[in-house]
């Protein structure tokens, strides 16, 4: 996801510091513009009528989320929730809204983790698949009961690190791959990676891989601050940050782009560029309260460090978040201006063509869209995190 990026790492405007600790930040995808095209097709309304909730305290749930860091869904209908904390955890749903189990847990054991996964995705056999992220694993867990079957270890060359888990492909899984964003320098210190970026590769189910990319994606903005003599270091989020994202669509294609422009490259799992979307689109300024709020630290020192480093941007970015349906559709989530609640999306084909558009509370981003429903994530501002599932209406 684009501004909800670093997945249970950083969340916007938060500080995390890690003094003495190594720490790996991994970042999101890219595809530069080169001429977007703004086209409309036959446009039409799509609504989007709510039919579930999970999460939600007003009205009398009893499973209650902290932050939602993803979610996935099965052939079936049976909902995955990552929740996204210090120890993460991984819930399953019937279609209903049904608690089913917890997946895996903080634990040593068969399938548990001590400190932290990504995920969940879904194959197409809807076995379920978590990433340990130390040490890195890829977790195999049973499409019917969700009990854990087995691990498949991932060994990185040199200083590289897996970072997060895209999806499924045929024979195995899209992952990130790269140098993380803090690197040990010959003396002991640690240092800034001035030129990261992450590569997208295909893991197969033995846990092999070519290096080959099929794609390279720059770093999320950030602002790094190296404390002398060894003491660690700090990050800071950049208001309005740019950054990447991407999705797995039909015929295990790999989807991915850069927040700054509605343009996001369609690749096979040999390499080659099937389509590039491309849409342009009228940029949303920020407003001086928008970045004053935004770039607002509690610890004066550190906003220091935010005033000698922030260069602001003037505009949002052109997108929030997307997602793929089954028709190889994009939904576009488009920055909203200052005040407002509700959020465009807007539909492109794959000939960069706008086919649709719909509307949702600002706070609600999509991750999930198939069998004709749309799940999405509800958190930000005063809202409690919560999942939300609209049937799509054509």
């Amino acid at each position: 996801m684009f501004l909800y990026t670093m997945k249970n790492l950083i969340q916007n405007n938060h500080l995390r510091m890690y003094p003495g600790l190594f720490c790996v930040l991994f970042l999101f995808g890219c595809a530069r513009d080169t001429g977007s095209t703004r086209e409309e097709g036959k446009t039409s309304t799509i609504s989007l009528e709510e039919v579930l909730r999970i999460g939600d305290e007003a009205a009398g749930d009893t499973i209650l989320f902290r932050t939602i860091d993803q979610i996935a869904v099965n052939r079936s209908g049976d909902l995955l929730v990552a929740e996204g904390t210090r120890s993460p955890l991984v819930h399953a749903f019937d279609a209903s809204g049904s608690y089913l189990r917890q997946i895996g847990a903080q634990g040593e054991g068969p399938g548990e983790w001590q400190y932290g996964i990504d995920g969940p995705v879904v194959g197409k056999a809807d076995s379920v698949y978590l990433m340990n992220l130390y040490p890195r694993q890829i977790f195999v867990y049973d499409p019917v009961d969700f009990s854990f079957v087995r691990s498949i270890a991932l060994v990185a060359e040199g200083e590289n690190q897996f970072g997060f888990l895209i999806g499924t492909v045929t024979g195995g899984w899209y992952v990130t791959y790269g140098l993380p964003a803090i690197l040990d320098s010959e003396d002991g210190s640690i240092m800034v990676n001035e030129d990261q970026y992450s590569e997208l590769i295909k893991i197969n189910r033995d846990g092999s891989y070519r290096t080959d990319p099929l794609g390279r994606i720059p770093a999320m903005e950030m602002i790094y601050h190296i404390y002398p003599e060894g003491g660690g270091f700090a990050f800071l989020d950049v208001p309005f940050a740019r950054s990447g994202g991407y999705r797995v669509g039909p015929d295990d294609l790999l989807y991915h782009g850069w927040s700054e422009n509605i343009e996001i490259a369609i690749v096979s799992a040999d390499g080659s560029v099937r389509d590039t979307i491309r849409y342009a689109h009228d940029p949303v300024p920020i407003t001086d309260l928008e970045m004053a709020e935004a770039s607002k630290m509690e610890n004066e020192f550190f906003q220091q460090i935010m005033d000698d480093h922030h260069e602001p941007h003037e505009t949002k970015p052109g997108l929030q978040t997307f997602v793929v349906d089954e028709k190889s559709r994009v939904w576009v989530k488009l920055s909203q201006p200052e005040g407002a609640t509700e959020a465009e999306w807007l539909i492109l084909n794959r000939q960069s063509q706008a086919v649709a558009r719909a509307t949702l509370p600002a706070t609600v981003d999509l991750q999930v869209i198939q069998g004709g429903y749309a799940y999405g994530v509800q958190q930000g501002g005063s809202d409690d995190p919560m999942v939300v599932i609209y049937e799509i209406q054509e």
